[in-house]
């Protein structure tokens, strides 16, 4: 009897505990699942969508910068200019990187819709910060025009420990701006692209912010990315970071619309 009662009394006790396991696992669930709606890509069909950003750029762009024909366009900055490709067809590295390339990045994208009137240098490298374009390109020529976009690695948009603070990115990307303005060429300060998770925005904004002032206070122009972006569902790889096809024709003809070649 005493084995009898007490098995009964386990079951009970078992009866009392399955629902607490229950009313646990949906908890962690839903936790879980809010963690995954503002921490992954948000995934599409064709890739990742965007996430949205509170920066949006003061002035107008102003008239278009005027170059000869032959003149030198050099693009500045990390994967997203190098034209990083995780999956599908991609093309060899550049810049001593051994990462696939996307066949279209956005500066050689760029050379062909300028009709091929001048020659575009892709100065992109995978994982690089204001202070590796510095030190990276410090002996490189300076070209007729310089395009530089720096920020989502600076921002350690993906949660990374080790994000450079917002002051000194701005410094850091002022002295790339002067460098290329004191030797005679003109710049553009690209703002990169929001990323596809929710969360990482708030990281990334406050360098979008910066670059925006860097560029009014240096007297460049400054394009956007994300307002080239502007209806296009999935503009990003589905890593949630990497531009698309799609996006770096975008932001090509966004670059474009501010050149004129004579």
């Amino acid at each position: 009897m005493s084995s009898l009662a007490a098995y009964l009394r386990d079951l009970k006790r078992s009866r009392f505990f399955l629902p607490g396991v229950g009313v646990g696992a949906l908890l962690g669930f839903g936790l879980s699942a809010a963690w995954f709606q503002t921490t992954l890509p948000q995934w599409r069909p064709t890739g990742s969508a965007a996430a949205r950003t509170a920066v949006k750029l003061e002035t107008a762009p102003g008239a278009p910068l005027v170059l000869k024909r032959g003149a030198v366009i050099v693009c500045e900055g990390d994967s997203l200019t190098y034209g990083f490709k995780r999956w599908g067809e991609s093309i060899p590295g550049i810049n001593g990187s051994p990462s696939p390339r996307s066949p279209t990045p956005y500066p050689e994208t760029l050379r062909g819709l300028l009709g091929g009137q001048v020659t575009v240098v892709n100065h992109g490298k995978p994982g690089d910060q204001t202070l590796d374009g510095l030190t990276r390109w410090a002996r490189a020529p300076t070209g007729d025009l310089t395009i530089i976009m720096y920020g989502a690695n600076d921002a350690k948009v993906r949660g990374k420990p080790g994000a450079l603070d917002v002051k000194v990115y701005a410094s850091l990307l002022e002295a790339l701006v002067r460098r290329r303005l004191d030797d005679g060429g003109q710049v553009i300060v690209l703002l990169p692209p929001p990323a596809s998770a929710r969360d990482t925005q708030a990281r990334l904004d406050p360098f979008r912010e910066a670059a925006v002032q860097v560029a009014a206070r240096t007297g460049v122009k400054a394009v956007d990315a994300a307002q080239a972006l502007t209806g296009i569902g999935a503009p990003l790889q589905y890593d949630g970071l990497h531009l698309s096809d799609q996006a770096n024709l975008a932001i090509a003809r966004a670059l474009a619309a501010q050149i004129r070649v004579e």
